[in-house]
C-alpha cells in the first residue's frame, strides 16, 4: 500500500502546521478557563451496529448533529454534508434536483445510505443510489458519516462508506417546535414537530414543507455559450424560475412492554416536484418547455421488536422493514417510436424493497461481544412509459431476493487495545454468491488523549435490477467488489478543548460495472450493454480538527481531504472527484443566546463530463462563504438568518448546470 502525495497536499501540511503554531500557544495559556468540547462523548451505533461511545470506534466517522442540520434550513440535508471529510456532494443545481455523494471516491451506488438502519436507495435506479436532492430533512438527532468498505456488516454498496440519517426518538416530557422561514429564490419553508414520553410510551411526529421558485439551472451564470442537445445550435432564453415543491412527514411510536421487551413502529414520507431543462432536445423551444417535470415519492415503514434473553446478556432484534419509491419523468420530444421519430412522454419507475432482518448481541464477559445476524431481502422494479407504441419502449418487471449472515466478534485486551472481527455472506437467489470480511484495531493512551486506529476490509455491490434485466443489462453480471485500508490517529490537547483527527486510505476495486459496446453485448444490443470491466483506485488523507478558542465564546473547525481517484483501466482520473477540498468554521456564542458562524468551503478543479460533445472537462476550483446567525430571544422564541455565497462565487458542481448566487434567508423557530 502506498500513499505518495500531491504537490498541494504537500504544500498544506506546513500551512496547517502553522496555524498550530498559532492556536496551541494561546490554547496552552488559557487551559484553566476553556470549556470542554467533549470530543468521544457522541454516541453512534453505525460504526460496529451497537451503541456504543464514539472513542471507542475503530472506524473513520463523523456525526452530524441535528443541530447543525436545522441551523442549514431549507438546504440543511445536503449543505452540512460538505464538510464532511472524504465526502463528495454534486448536485444539478438548486434545491430539490438531482444530488448525489461519492465517499472516498467510491460512486454514489457504491455508498449505502440509511434511515433509522433500514437502506434507503432507489432499486429502480441504474445502479442504487440515492438522490440526496429528493430527501426531506424530517426531525433528524444525527447523521453518522462511516468511511471505508463496510460490506461485512451491511451487505451491497457499502464500499464507500456508509451514512446513517438517525431520526428523533421521543423521550421525557412533551416537546416541540415549529419554524418558519423564508428567502431568496422565492423559497418559503415550514416545519413542525412533537415529541416526548409518558410512561411506557414514546413518541415523534414530524411534517415539513418547501417551495422555491427556484432559477433555470441549466445554464445559469455561466458565462460561456452554450448549445441545445445537437451541439451546434445556441440554447434559447431560459425562463425566470424553475419551482420546486418538497414535503415530507415522519412518525415514530414505541412501547416498552416490560424491562425486557420493547416494540417500535416508524415511518417516513416525502414527495419532491420539480421542474427541469430537457438538455438533449433538438428543437430549442423543448429545451425550457414546462411539460419538462418530474415527480418522486417515497415512502419507508418498519416495526422492531428489541428483546433481552439470560439476565440481559443476549440482546435480540428483530425488523420488518419495507419501503416505495415511485417516480415519474415527463418530457418533450424524449421518447422515439420504431421509425425514430419523437413525441413527448412520462416514463414511470417504480422501486420497491421489503424484508426481515435480526440481530443477536452476546456479551462474553472478558470475552468481548459476538453480534451476528440474518437478513432476508427482496427488491422489485417496475417501468413504463405513456404513450407506449410498438417498438418505443421495453419495459422492466424484475425482482432479485437476497439472503444474507453476517457475524462480528469485537472484544478488548489489557484495557487499551480493542479488536474486531467479522464476515458476511450474501447470496442472491438464481444469481451470485459472495463473501466480505472486515477487521478493525483501536489502541488507546488516554494518559495523552490518543487514539491509533486501523481498519481492513472488503466491499462489494450487486449489480442493479436496471443493469441486469433492462435492454441493455446482463443477468450474468458479476458484483463489484473492493479492499480498502484505512489507518490513522484521533487526539485530543489541553484536556479535551483541542480535537484533531487524520486518517490515510486506500481501496482497490475491481469488477466495475460500465456500459458500452462489448463482446458480452447480445445481438439486440446495438447501443450498447452493461458489463463487468472496470477497475480504479482511490487513495487520500482525510484531517478534521475542532479546538474551543476562547472560553464560551470562540471555536474554531476545520476539514481537509486529499484524494487520488484513477480509472486503471482507461489510465485517467474519476469524474467529480476533486484531489483537494477543506472547510474552515469560526463560530461566536460570547453573547447570552447569540451563535454566529463564518463558513468558507473550498474545493479544488474537478474533471467532468460534457455529455453533449463527448469530452472531458475541468471543472474551476471555488471558493464560498456562508455566514450564519441564531439569537434565542427567550425561552419560546428564536430568530435566525444567513447568507449563502456571501461571495457571489460562479461554480459548476455538474458541467453545465449553474449554482445559487448570494442568497438570504431568515426566520423564527419557536420551541416549547
Amino acid at each position: 500500500m502506498s500513499f505518495p502525495l500531491s504537490r498541494s497536499a504537500v504544500l498544506g501540511a506546513p500551512l496547517f502546521s502553522a496555524s498550530l503554531l498559532v492556536i496551541l500557544p494561546a490554547l496552552s495559556f488559557a487551559q484553566e478557563a476553556l470549556p470542554s468540547l467533549e470530543i468521544g462523548a457522541a454516541t453512534v451505533v453505525s460504526a460496529d451496529r451497537v451503541e456504543e461511545p464514539a472513542s471507542r470506534a475503530a472506524s473513520a466517522i463523523t456525526v452530524v448533529s441535528g443541530k447543525e442540520v436545522e441551523k442549514r434550513g431549507a438546504t440543511g440535508l445536503l449543505e452540512v454534508l460538505r464538510g464532511t471529510p472524504g465526502l463528495d456532494l454534486y448536485s444539478s443545481g438548486g434545491v430539490g434536483t438531482q444530488s448525489f455523494v461519492y465517499l472516498r471516491g467510491a460512486t454514489p451506488g457504491q455508498t449505502l445510505v440509511l434511515i433509522d438502519g433500514v437502506r434507503i436507495g432507489d432499486p429502480s435506479s441504474t445502479d442504487g443510489s440515492v438522490d440526496f436532492g429528493a430527501l426531506v430533512a424530517t426531525d433528524i438527532e444525527r447523521i453518522e458519516v462511516l468511511r471505508g468498505p463496510q460490506s461485512a456488516l451491511y451487505g451491497s454498496n457499502a464500499m464507500g462508506g456508509v451514512i446513517d440519517i438517525i431520526t428523533r426518538k421521543g423521550e421525557g416530557k412533551l416537546k416541540g417546535s415549529v419554524t418558519f422561514e423564508g428567502g431568496s429564490y422565492g423559497t418559503i419553508h415550514t416545519r413542525a414537530s412533537v415529541s416526548g414520553s409518558e410512561g411506557a410510551l414514546w413518541y415523534a411526529f414530524a411534517v415539513d414543507a418547501l417551495h422555491v421558485d427556484g432559477f433555470p439551472r441549466y445554464g445559469y451564470r455561466i458565462t460561456r455559450p452554450l448549445t441545445i442537445g445537437d451541439g451546434v445550435t445556441p440554447l434559447p432564453a431560459a425562463p425566470s424560475d424553475s419551482p420546486t415543491n418538497k414535503g415530507g412527514a415522519s412518525a415514530r411510536l414505541g412501547y416498552r412492554i416490560s424491562e425486557d421487551l420493547s416494540v417500535e413502529a416508524s415511518f417516513i414520507g416525502y414527495d419532491n416536484s420539480i421542474r427541469f431543462a430537457n438538455t438533449f432536445a433538438f428543437t430549442p423551444a423543448d429545451v425550457f418547455d414546462n411539460e419538462n417535470h418530474s415527480h418522486s415519492s417515497f415512502g419507508q415503514g418498519h416495526v422492531r421488536i428489541d428483546a433481552d434473553l439470560f439476565e440481559r446478556r443476549l440482546h435480540n432484534r428483530l425488523v420488518l422493514f419495507g419501503n416505495v419509491i415511485d417516480r415519474d419523468i415527463w418530457q418533450t420530444s424524449a421518447c422515439f417510436d420504431a421509425s425514430f421519430s419523437s413525441f413527448d412522454c412520462r416514463t414511470g419507475m417504480r422501486g420497491a424493497r421489503r424484508g426481515l432482518e435480526y440481530q443477536g448481541d452476546l456479551k462474553l464477559d472478558a470475552l468481548g461481544l459476538l453480534t451476528f445476524g440474518a437478513r432476508l431481502q427482496t427488491e422489485t422494479v417496475h417501468t413504463s412509459q405513456d404513450p407506449a407504441p410498438v417498438g418505443s419502449f421495453t419495459p422492466i418487471d424484475a425482482a432479485q431476493t437476497t439472503h444474507s449472515g453476517f457475524a462480528q466478534h469485537k472484544f478488548t485486551v489489557f484495557d487499551r487495545l480493542d479488536l474486531s472481527y467479522g464476515g458476511r455472506i450474501d447470496a442472491v437467489a438464481g444469481n451470485h454468491t459472495f463473501g466480505t470480511w472486515r477487521t478493525t484495531a483501536a489502541y488507546r493512551l488516554e494518559e495523552t488523549g490518543t487514539k491509533f486506529k486501523a481498519s481492513a476490509g472488503t466491499g462489494a455491490r450487486i449489480a442493479s435490477l436496471y443493469q441486469l434485466f433492462s435492454q441493455y443489462g446482463d443477468p450474468r453480471l458479476q458484483p463489484e467488489t473492493s479492499l480498502g485500508y484505512d489507518f490513522g490517529f484521533d487526539q485530543t490537547l489541553f484536556e479535551d478543548r483541542v480535537f484533531t483527527s487524520l486518517s490515510l486510505f486506500e481501496n482497490d476495486f475491481r469488477q466495475l460495472i460500465d456500459y458500452g459496446s462489448a463482446p458480452t453485448c447480445t445481438a439486440t444490443q446495438v447501443y450498447g450493454c452493461y458489463y463487468n470491466v472496470g477497475k480504479a483506485k482511490t487513495r487520500g488523507i482525510e484531517f478534521s480538527g475542532e479546538a474551543a478558542l476562547v472560553p464560551n465564546e470562540w471555536r474554531l473547525k476545520a476539514s481537509y481531504t486529499h484524494l487520488v481517484a484513477q480509472d486503471l483501466v482507461k489510465n485517467v482520473g474519476l469524474f467529480r472527484r476533486p484531489r483537494d477540498k477543506g472547510m474552515a468554521a469560526l463560530v461566536y456564542s460570547g453573547f447570552p443566546g447569540l451563535e454566529l458562524e463564518a463558513r468558507l468551503n473550498v474545493v479544488g478543479p474537478r474533471i467532468d463530463n460534457d455529455l453533449i460533445n463527448s469530452r472531458r472537462v475541468t471543472l474551476s476550483s471555488y471558493a464560498r462563504l456562508d455566514l450564519f446567525a441564531d439569537y434565542k430571544v427567550n425561552e419560546l422564541l428564536s430568530v435566525f438568518a444567513r447568507i449563502e455565497n456571501l461571495n457571489d462565487a460562479r461554480y459548476e458542481e455538474i458541467y453545465n448546470y449553474g449554482t445559487a448566487g448570494r442568497s438570504a434567508y431568515g426566520g423564527i423557530r419557536m420551541k416549547w
